[in-house]
């Protein structure tokens, strides 16, 4: 393992109590030195016991992990090996809550990091940086939009700014169509809730699926006023058109 990373991670964990060795003796070992310590040794239950009986200790601890690893004076390899531990960690985490949250900071953040490393430095030229705040709540306000009937599985931006969104329907247990629709309202909201939560927003584009099957797009302008409005509404009128 690389002793400097190992160095850093311990840091981190440590924290203040670095400067107080014999508190430091009389501590635990903090989750993430558990961890890593299973992880040296390639032992996958026990990393997976690790984040099982400790849980509780596990969001922080990956947050001041990611916290450190964003960091302009971390050097890349050491950025790396604190992402690929805090993605371990993440994704055993999500496996057994069922709760995907931290996993997608820690995917977004090592994404956004990538970036500025292809811009040679800083943010990518006429990038686009919005916090995980403001992501978290302009998705869970997309969900809140569907009052139970769906779910948004995909919910990200690029480093130009382009959100990709993808939310899928429950299919309709009654009639005989089961296919479920999205009418121009409900489009229109959509992306309004975009473009007040997500100002930074450039393009890309809200999908809506069932089974599989796409129910509509609406393709996102910057916050153009209207736009959802235009694309549902051409999306709409095609089958009337063969209606006279």
């Amino acid at each position: 393992m690389n002793k400097l990373a190992v160095f850093l991670i311990s840091f981190i964990f440590l924290g203040f109590t670095a400067l107080a060795p014999q508190a430091v003796a009389a501590e635990q070992e903090s989750v993430g030195q558990a961890f890593i310590k299973a992880y040296d040794k390639k032992d996958q239950a026990g990393m997976a016991e690790v984040i099982k009986s400790r849980a509780s200790e596990v969001p922080d601890e990956i947050k001041e992990m990611v916290g450190y690893a964003v960091s302009p004076d971390v050097k890349p390899e050491d950025q790396d090996f604190i992402f690929n531990i805090a993605g371990t960690m993440s994704k055993i985490y999500a496996d057994q809550t069922k709760d995907d949250r931290l996993l997608g900071a820690v995917r977004q953040n090592y994404q956004s990091v990538l970036e500025k490393r292809k811009g040679g430095g800083g943010a990518p030229k006429d990038g686009v940086s919005i916090s995980q705040e403001s992501l978290d709540k302009a998705k869970k306000e997309l969900s809140d939009l569907g009052k139970g009937e769906w779910r948004v599985v995909t919910f990200k931006v690029d480093g130009e700014g382009n959100l990709d969104a993808e939310v899928d329907v429950k299919e309709l247990t009654k009639g005989e169509d089961l296919t479920p629709k999205i009418d121009m309202a409900t489009a229109k909201k959509a992306k309004d809730i975009i473009d007040k939560a997500l100002p930074k927003v450039r393009g890309g584009k809200i999908l809506w699926t069932s089974s599989g099957v796409g129910l509509k797009t609406v393709f996102l302008t910057g916050g153009a006023d209207g736009d959802a409005g235009k694309d549902a509404k051409k999306e709409d009128a095609k089958p009337k058109k063969k209606h006279k």
